[in-house]
């Protein structure tokens, strides 16, 4: 199998698993269960997703997520976006504490 595609939130990949069962395309979702065990900040090979499919099942769904993986540059301010998603990880870090492991208190 090989990966499609790795969606940045999970109603994105809800979207994404129900279009390919109502096309009856075999799919995998690598990480889709540890994803949910651990939220917060996407760390790659961590708790990301991602889209796994057959390779004779390659072209028809690189063309219907082809919206998902190339969005148009109309409908994509990347500059908000990307200013989003750096405040989001800077307020994880600083409230929820998800950047530093380990005990933070003393006993």
């Amino acid at each position: 199998m090989l990966p499609v595609y790795s969606p940045i939130s999970e109603s994105e990949a809800a979207v994404i698993s129900a279009m390919l069962d109502a096309y009856e395309i075999p799919f995998f979702i690598r990480g889709g269960s540890f994803s949910k065990l651990y939220p917060g900040m996407h760390v790659k090979d961590y708790n990301t997703q991602t889209f796994m499919v057959h390779i004779e099942y390659l072209d028809i769904t690189k063309e219907l997520l082809s919206e998902f993986i190339a969005p148009d540059k109309l409908e994509l301010n990347s500059t908000k976006r990307s200013t989003q998603r750096s405040l989001r990880v800077l307020l994880e870090a600083v409230f929820f504490g998800w950047i530093v492991t380990g005990r933070r208190w003393k006993p």
